[in-house]
This record gives structure tokens, sequence and C-alpha cells, in this order.
């Protein structure tokens, strides 16, 4: 489904009518959606003062044109409100990287999905979660801007479940995976700052990723903390250590940023010292041949790194104050991240 025109002419004016249907055509992602009737859409459009026609990507695996007019269509079935659109038009500019591997991603047996991040001004006009709870429920600009990705890798991407989606469970995040940066929290260079990005600029990173863990931290000395988050990172079971090609992220809450900083720890500091403690002797995995096939993960020391370099692991700084838990987010592998800076509309 490229196009949704006779869909917003002529879907059920019921609403309950129209999810049915459009759940039989599997233009959903299973929850209810909002029918996006042509003037909804229209305002949508006009409100942001674009061309519906202009084509922002072509998104694989279907190779289907992702008109700002079908990306408006599907965000007001996923709940958006009209301001979201310039941030979802960027995030399908990330997806489509190259980089990102929007295909693998999409069609892999693994559970991978885009995890968004918001930075800049746009965070506050939207009222973008980027504190307690951002990862939870309650805040629309982060259920639903997720949610729109979703249907747009579905709709337009053609990325179908148990079709050409082949992840042989999926996860909750596949769902919806969105928060903001708490730059106002955090004593370091934001995300997109880091990116290359002046920080009055507004931008969104999409990281190919497979789900969420959580860190329990109860410690005071920055190295004790580190400790316990190497722990968690070093799963194997993990796709981080297939290639080490991806961007593995760690969530720090604004106390876990202060109390580093206060103790003279940098981004780039952290990042050294997770990439040194979260090597896997190879001594310690199974001697069996994988059955993946060839792989190039980075082996030296008779060890298996989590990425390439210090710099592929990403730290980002929101949540709630308290130091009692950040949250490991493990590349999904094959695929790395990807950033693109948010237009103003008109």
């Amino acid at each position: 489904m490229s196009k949704l025109d006779s869909l917003m002419v002529d879907g059920p004016d019921d609403i309950r009518a129209a999810f049915d249907d459009f759940y039989r055509r599997g233009w959903t992602d299973g929850l209810p959606v909002i029918p996006p009737r042509e003037e909804y859409v229209r305002e949508m459009l006009e409100v942001n003062g674009v061309q519906p026609d202009e084509v922002i990507a072509e998104l694989a695996p279907a190779g289907a044109p992702a008109t700002v007019e079908n990306i408006a269509t599907n965000a007001v079935m996923a709940g958006c409100r009209n301001e979201y659109l310039p941030v979802l038009i960027a995030a399908v500019r990330a997806i489509a990287d190259p980089r990102f591997s929007l295909l693998w991603v999409q069609a892999t047996t693994n559970p991978a999905t885009p995890f968004l991040v918001i930075n800049g001004p746009v965070r506050h006009k939207l009222d973008v979660n980027c504190g307690g709870g951002a990862l939870g429920p309650g805040w629309r600009a982060n259920a639903t801007i997720g949610r729109a990705i979703r249907l747009i890798m579905l709709n337009i991407g053609g990325g179908k479940p148990r079709e050409t989606d082949k992840a042989v469970l999926g996860q909750p995040g596949k769902y919806t995976f969105c928060l903001g940066e708490l730059e106002e929290e955090s004593p370091w260079d934001p995300l997109h700052v880091e990116r290359g990005f002046r920080r009055e600029e507004s931008a969104v990173t999409v990281f190919g990723v497979q789900g969420t863990t959580s860190v329990r931290t109860p410690y005071l000395k920055p190295e004790s903390i580190l400790m316990v988050v190497a722990n968690a990172m070093s799963a194997y079971g993990t796709n981080s250590y297939t290639n080490s090609t991806g961007n593995p992220v760690v969530i720090f809450a604004p106390g876990h940023a202060r109390l580093f900083h206060a103790a003279g720890w940098s981004k780039s500091r952290i990042k050294e010292w997770l990439f040194e403690e979260t090597r896997i002797p190879l001594s310690l995995l199974p001697k069996e041949p994988s059955q993946l096939g060839p792989r190039t993960p980075r082996i030296s020391d008779g060890c298996k790194f989590i990425c390439q370099t210090p710099e592929d692991i990403m730290i980002i700084v929101a949540g709630s104050p308290e130091p009692y838990h950040m949250t490991y987010v493990p590349s999904a592998g094959e695929t790395r991240m990807a950033t693109q800076p948010v237009g103003t509309g008109n």
C-alpha cells in the first residue's frame, strides 16, 4: 500500500468498522487506528506547508516511495498531532540512510526495530517526554511518533509480519520506541551535537536495536557503576558481538550524569572504559563453529569486542533524576545509527 487515496476517501465512517477493515487488509500494527479521512490528512499537510507528492525516500523491502502524503496518512492513523510531521519526515530520511540498513532491519529473524532519539528545541514544542518514564506509556508524542514509523515501515516499506518481516518472536519495541534526550540535565554535549549539529538545531537519530535491559546501579563510584553496566552489556547472545558493527546505547539518568561529571568522567572516557570491559574472551565461548556463516567481528588479544571502536558506543541522558537505574539498549547488529535534521514545516 504505497498510496492511501481510496482509503482516505472511501473508508468507513464508523471507527470500529474502519479498524476491522484496515486490520483485514494488513494495514495496522494490531492496535486501533484513526481512520485517515481525507480532511485529516489534508489539514496535516496544510498546517506544515509541505508538498504532498514530494518523495522523501524509497523504503525497503518494497522499494515504494514514501511521499509526504503517505507519511502524513500513516501519522494520522497512528494518532499523531499535525505538528509531528516534520519529525516523521526526518525519521523517514534517517531509516532510509544506507548506513541504517533498513532492508536488514525489516527482514531479519532478529527482533530489530528503530529506536528514535529526538534532540533540540522541537522536544519542547511537541511535549516529547525526556524525563521519568520516557520509554513507557503516557506521552502522546513518544507513543505516536514511534508508532507512525512502524506503520510507515509496514504500509510503505512492506515489512509485514510473517511475510517479509521474519522476526522469530519480535519485541514490544516494534510497536513504538521513541524518547527525547534530557539535554538540560546533562553536563555533556547532547547526541545531536556529537553528530555534528548545533545545540539550537533539532534532529532525530535512529538506532537499529534489539530491546532494553534495565541495569540496577546501587553504587556511588563511577568504576563500580560501570562494572555493573559492562556486565549487563556483555551478553554474548545479543547481536552486538556477531559483527561488532552496531551502536550499543547506554541511557544515563541525570543523577548518573552529574555523578560521573563531578568525578571528572567525560563521555569519551566512559566509552573507552566500557569498550575494554565488555570484551568477551574466546575461551568462554562455544567451540562449535557458528551456524550464522561468515562474520567479521572485531577480535583482538583472544577477545571479541562489542563494537569496532569506543566511539561506536553512544551515551544519552534521559529519565528521572534518581541514579538508581540505567538502561542498556543493545544494537541489533548489522545496522548503524543515522541522524537527520528536523525541518520547520511552514
